[in-house]
């Protein structure tokens, strides 16, 4: 008699169940790999976002006390605007990532991601959008603090004028 063949090794006479089985197994990987970096990409990128809005709101911060308690600087800061403009950029943008994170955690909370992955997404993006709203409020309170500081170092030009229309064109 000659060998015994095991039908699971006989992929081209009796039909590919290896091919079948490595497909599935392949799939499964693929998905699982996927699966695995897109929650940690989530989790990473949460807490980058929480980090460096953290420390730019220290920054912030610091440059608000030399500002609203020093008594002040001799110069205008912004006298050109530029870095109001930039500030107002600048926010827009963290309001449009504030969005995305709030978008994403709504889909993390219906999601079928095991609970364990779910809540530990759901907790970075939560403090990713805490970091965010409070490094915005710093960034406008700067941005006012600056335009305010400026205005008071303007002197007034003693200029009368004539009507409201006069007074609303100049401001």
């Amino acid at each position: 008699m000659g060998q015994l063949e095991t039908p699971m090794l006989q992929s081209q006479e009796a039909g590919p169940p290896l091919e079948v089985i490595y497909k599935k197994v392949e799939a499964d990987s693929r998905f699982s790999l996927h699966y695995l970096k897109t929650v940690d990409t989530v989790i990473t990128v949460s807490n980058d976002l929480r980090n460096n809005a953290s420390l730019a709101e220290e920054a912030f911060k610091q440059f608000m006390v030399r500002i609203t308690e020093s008594g002040g600087y001799e110069e205008p800061f912004d006298p050109e605007e530029k870095l109001a403009l930039l500030s107002i950029e600048a926010e827009a943008t963290v309001k449009e990532t504030l969005l995305a994170l709030q978008e994403i955690s709504g889909a993390v909370a219906k999601s079928s991601i095991f609970s364990e992955d779910a809540e530990t997404m759901s907790g970075s993006i939560e403090e990713a959008i805490c970091a965010l709203q409070s490094v915005h409020d710093s960034m406008v309170d700067l941005r006012w603090a600056v335009i305010e500081h400026d205005a008071d170092l303007e002197k007034p030009e003693n200029r009368v004028f004539h009507n409201v229309e006069e007074l609303i064109a100049d401001l």
